[in-house]
């Protein structure tokens, strides 16, 4: 404190002054305690060397390598199933599912009863495809205590895949409960009512989604399928263009509007963005079979057949392609070709009555030549079927009987 014949004034500003340290002393001390209980909250996965570190966030890229070579270091140095898990976590985001689902076994061969991990697998197996294999994880998951909406969605995703309707309807409810706001939810429940026939909810359920999550594109997609089946396409493609909005190349949106444009007969529409379609993903079976129809529509049949061999080539067995291919060299006059696919269609499919006709047209064809004119038959050739011919030798045949009015036989005494 200075003297008495000090000026008031200077008094007043040592004393703020003095405040000042104490009180920068004080926040000092304080700022201290928390780096060290910082530092002692992170020593464990320091001590590990799993704890990914802090790195800018230029892009999801950026982190996920950074993630991914700390998290190899220590697995090169320890060896521990929590950066096994981690790691598997970045594949999985990375959508290298092979990879990730390796490093989740890894992780549960050291610590098979940690249910985070076998939410991890569920989320993987989901990715990857493997809906049994995905939903037996998550059940197990649930077992071992995990409770989250995370992994109620995964699990009321994968029942609705296996058509288990109810039981997947109660998990996302379960979701809904803890995550109200949750759009991936919602979209699930759209899809559960779309499967039990309530499109009306399917459709209210879609709209919360985009609500709630506006780039969402599935929920788009779907809306847009269901409005084209209503016949209601102003809607269906305002939802497609809202959608594309967003993912301006995504092939599920380009082939549900090429079907739009098939539905209201824009021929040249609808193939355009099929081919778009194909363009972003060229093993869209689909869209293949789709261009094909749209050229029979046209009669480009050469164009037809093209398209419908690429559907053979992706998928073999899809359904009634064999038919449209035996149509195409019914109409090139090729009846040898003709008549081998449609006997391929009639092996697919027993009820396929438009094959059975198709393969008599070109059996005709070859005793009657090309330009006469076909006899009627009442009942056309068809090929024998297995397994539906009734061999009536070996069949006993029992009269019905009479019965009275109370139930017993009247011819009986």
């Amino acid at each position: 404190m200075p003297n008495g014949c000090a000026h008031p004034a200077f008094v007043r500003k040592w004393e703020e002054g003095r405040f000042s340290k104490k009180r920068m002393g004080k926040l000092s001390s304080l700022w201290y305690l928390v780096s060290i209980c910082f530092l002692m909250a992170c020593s464990e996965d320091d001590q590990r060397q799993t704890r990914i570190p802090a790195v800018p966030e230029n892009s999801a890229n950026t982190r996920n390598q950074a993630a991914l070579e700390a998290l190899t270091r220590a697995i090169n140095q320890n060896r521990p199933a929590s950066a096994y898990a981690k790691r598997a976590a970045v594949y999985m985001d990375l959508g290298k599912t092979n990879e990730a689902l390796s490093d989740i076994n890894d992780a549960l061969e050291k610590e098979n009863n940690e249910g985070r991990y076998h939410l991890i697998k569920a989320q993987i197996l989901r990715k990857h495809q493997q809906y049994d294999e995905g939903l037996e994880s998550a059940l197990r998951a649930e077992g071992l205590g995990v409770n989250t909406p995370e992994l109620y969605i995964v699990a009321g995703d994968l029942l609705q895949r296996e058509k288990q309707l109810d039981r997947a309807r109660f998990y996302l409810v379960k979701a809904l409960q803890m995550a109200p706001y949750e759009g991936e939810a919602f979209y699930l429940n759209g899809l559960v009512a779309a499967k039990s026939g309530d499109t009306t909810r399917a459709i209210t359920y879609y709209k919360r989604a985009l609500v709630l999550k506006p780039r969402f594109l599935e929920p788009y997609v779907q809306l847009s399928i269901i409005h084209s089946a209503r016949g209601d396409y102003a809607s269906a493609i305002a939802y497609n263009k809202r959608g594309a909005g967003y993912f301006p190349n995504d092939p599920g949106l380009l082939y549900a509007l090429g079907h739009i444009y098939q539905q209201t007969s824009v021929s040249d529409s609808a193939y355009f963005y099929y081919q778009k379609a194909l363009q972003m993903d060229p093993a869209m079976v689909q869209a293949q079979f789709q261009s094909g129809l749209v050229m029979m529509k046209v009669r480009n049949m050469a164009q037809a057949l093209h398209h419908f061999d690429q559907v053979v080539k992706l998928a073999p067995a899809f359904p009634r392609v064999h038919y449209y291919m035996a149509m195409c060299y019914e109409q090139f006059r090729e009846w040898e070709q003709a008549g081998r696919f449609y006997t391929l269609a009639m092996q697919e499919n027993a009820a396929d009555q438009q094959a059975y006709y198709g393969y008599w047209r070109v059996q005709k064809r070859k005793v009657y030549g090309e330009g006469a004119d076909l006899p009627y038959e009442e009942r056309p050739f068809q090929p024998s079927r297995p397994g539906q011919i009734l061999d009536t030798t070996r069949v006993r045949v029992m009269m019905i009987q009479p019965r009275s009015r109370f139930g017993r036989d009247s011819t009986r005494n």
